[in-house]
C-alpha cells in the first residue's frame, strides 16, 4: 500500500473516532451489569490524577502499629491485657483513656438477634487463656487479596501470640506462589497442581478438590524412589515453629504409605493407608527444622493440603483462591470438603471475596449465589460462626482520575445482606479503609499502602487493614469478657 493511502486510512479512522466521541453520551453506555463504555476527552488525558487528602491515611497509620512484616512486635496495642499471661478474671472493661482508640475500630456488623454469634469462638479462646491446651482453628478463605498469607499472617501472629499456637496451618502441597516467610520448599518427582478456581483443567473429570479448592497429583514412584516434598522451616518466626504435621490425601488403593524424616535423625512410616480419603498425622518430640515427606501411592493419589501445627493454641489457615468469587463450594464434591472440615474442626470461618466480580456480575445475582455458599457452611459446620469480609475499595480511571469502580458498593451490599440474612457477621473493609475513592489515597500515600494497579494492597497496607480487622475482632472479645465477668 502506498504511503499516501496509509495516511488517508489512518486520518479517516481518527476522524471517525473523533465523531464517535462527540456523539457518545458523556455518561457512557451500559453494557450489562455495572459495566459502562465511555470516551476520554483530551482534557481528561492531560489532567493530573486527583490526590485524595493524605490526612485520613496518616491518621490510620498514626493509630496503628504495623510494619511490612506481619510478625513484627507492635509498638502499642489497642486492647492491652488480652493474652495467655492474663487470667480471664483479670480482663477488665476497656479503660477510659482508650475511648479515642476504640472509636477508630470499624465494628463487625451482626443481625440484631445474632449479636452473640461469636460467643462459641470466644469461649474457646477463654479456655485457652485459662491454661487449657485444647486447640482451636480459624479458616480464612479469600481471593488474591490474601494470597501468599497476606492479611492472614498478621491476624494469625497476633492471635497466636496472645492465646498460644504456632505454625502456618494449611498449605498446598504444590503452592500457587512462592516466597513463604515460614518455610522453603523443594520437590522430587513430577508433581502437578490442579485448582477448581481460575482456569480448570478439562482432563480432570471429578470434582473432589477438597476445602482448599485445589490438590496436587502425586507422581507414581519410579526406580523404587518415592516422590518427596522437602521443607526447611524458619524457626525464628512463630509461623515457622512446627511440631505436628497432618497430610490430607486421597489414595486410589489400599496400603498406601507415607514416610516422614525429621531433622535428619528421626523417621516414621505410616503404612496401610486406606483407599479413598484419609489423614496422615505425624508428631515430633522437638521443633522441626527440616522435614522430608515421601509418598508411596502406587496408583497415584491426591494431596488436598498439608497442615503445619502446634499441639495446642490457635491455628489460622490461609486459603487463597486467585481470581475466585467464593462461589465454588457448592459445586465441588461435598464429601471431601465435609471430611476435611470434620477433621479440621474450625471454630471460626472468614470469607473474604467480592473484588473479582465487581466489574462483571450483577449485585442481585451475587447476593443470591453467595447466600448458597453460606448455607453450605451452615450445613457442613453447624454452629460455627462465619464472618464475611467485604471487598476493599478498587479504583478505575475515569475522566483522568482514579475513582471507585461503579459497581463496588453494590457488590459490598450484596455480601453484607447475604451475611446478615444468613445469621452471620459482616466486616466492611471498604468503609474501614475510608470508603469511596479511598484506594487512590492508599496508592499515593508515603509510604504507599497499595500497588499501582489500584486494586491490591502493599505489604504495609495489607498489614494495616489486617490490624483493623483484628482490632474489631478483639473488641468483640473484650466486650464478651466484660459481660461475662460482670455477672
Amino acid at each position: 500500500m502506498k504511503p499516501l493511502r496509509i495516511f488517508i486510512f489512518f486520518l479517516a479512522v481518527l476522524l471517525l473516532l473523533l465523531l464517535l466521541s462527540l456523539l457518545f453520551p458523556k455518561q457512557g453506555i451500559g453494557v450489562g451489569g455495572d459495566l459502562r463504555l465511555s470516551f476520554m476527552s483530551f482534557s481528561d488525558l492531560i489532567r493530573e490524577d486527583s490526590s485524595a487528602t493524605a490526612a485520613d491515611i496518616q491518621h490510620l497509620l498514626a493509630t496503628s502499629s504495623v510494619s511490612d512484616d506481619p510478625e513484627s512486635e507492635p509498638g502499642k496495642e489497642l486492647f492491652p491485657g488480652i493474652g495467655e499471661a492474663v487470667e480471664a478474671s483479670e480482663l477488665q472493661v476497656i479503660p477510659a483513656n482508650a475511648d479515642s482508640l476504640i472509636q477508630e475500630v470499624h465494628r463487625i456488623q451482626f443481625a440484631e438477634e445474632k449479636v452473640s454469634l461469636l460467643y462459641p469462638f470466644f469461649r474457646n479462646l477463654d479456655q485457652i487463656a485459662s491454661g487449657h491446651k485444647r486447640p482451636t482453628r480459624i479458616l480464612h478463605f479469600g481471593d488474591s487479596q490474601i494470597e501468599n498469607d497476606r492479611m492472614t499472617a498478621l491476624i494469625r501472629y497476633r492471635i497466636q501470640r496472645n492465646f498460644g499456637g504456632t505454625g502456618t496451618g494449611l498449605v498446598q502441597a504444590i503452592p500457587l506462589y512462592s516466597g513463604s516467610l515460614a518455610y522453603s520448599q523443594e520437590e522430587e518427582g513430577r508433581w502437578f497442581r490442579y485448582t477448581y478456581f481460575g482456569k480448570r483443567d478439562s482432563t480432570i473429570m471429578h470434582k473432589s478438590y477438597g476445602i482448599m479448592g485445589a490438590f496436587a497429583s502425586v507422581p507414581t514412584p519410579e526406580d523404587e524412589r518415592w516422590p518427596m516434598l522437602y521443607y526447611k522451616f524458619n524457626t525464628s518466626r512463630r509461623s515457622g515453629q512446627v511440631r505436628q504435621v497432618r497430610v490430607f490425601l486421597h489414595s486410589y488403593v489400599d496400603g498406601a504409605s507415607l514416610a516422614f524424616r525429621a531433622n535428619d535423625d528421626f523417621s516414621d512410616t505410616l503404612r496401610g493407608l486406606p483407599d479413598g480419603f484419609s489423614v496422615a498425622e505425624f508428631r515430633h518430640f522437638e521443633e522441626l527444622r527440616e522435614l522430608r515427606i515421601n509418598f508411596n501411592l502406587p496408583e497415584g493419589g491426591r494431596i488436598y493440603g498439608i497442615s503445619f501445627e502446634s499441639e495446642g493454641g490457635v491455628q489460622v489457615d490461609n486459603i487463597a483462591m486467585r481470581g475466585g468469587s467464593g462461589l465454588i463450594f457448592t459445586s465441588m464434591s461435598r464429601g471431601t470438603q465435609e471430611a476435611m472440615l470434620d477433621n479440621l474442626s474450625p471454630a471460626l470461618i472468614l470469607l473474604q471475596y467480592g473484588g473479582n466480580v465487581v466489574p462483571y456480575m450483577s449485585s442481585s445475582y451475587y447476593r443470591r449465589a453467595f447466600k448458597r455458599q453460606l448455607r453450605f457452611f451452615k450445613e457442613v459446620c453447624p454452629g460455627v460462626p462465619v464472618i464475611v469480609i467485604g471487598p476493599s475499595d478498587m479504583a478505575i480511571r475515569e475522566e483522568g482520575q482514579f475513582v471507585t469502580y461503579p459497581g463496588l458498593e453494590g457488590i459490598r451490599n450484596a455480601l453484607r445482606d447475604a451475611a446478615l440474612e444468613s445469621g452471620f457477621g459482616f466486616w466492611d473493609l471498604y468503609e474501614a479503609m475510608g470508603g469511596h475513592n479511598s484506594m487512590a489515597s492508599f496508592v499515593q500515600a508515603n509510604p504507599p499502602l497499595a500497588n499501582p494497579d489500584y486494586i491490591h494492597f502493599s505489604n504495609l497496607g495489607v498489614n494495616l487493614v489486617a490490624e483493623m480487622f483484628y482490632n474489631a475482632l478483639m473488641l468483640e472479645y473484650k466486650e464478651f469478657i466484660s459481660q461475662n465477668t460482670s455477672r
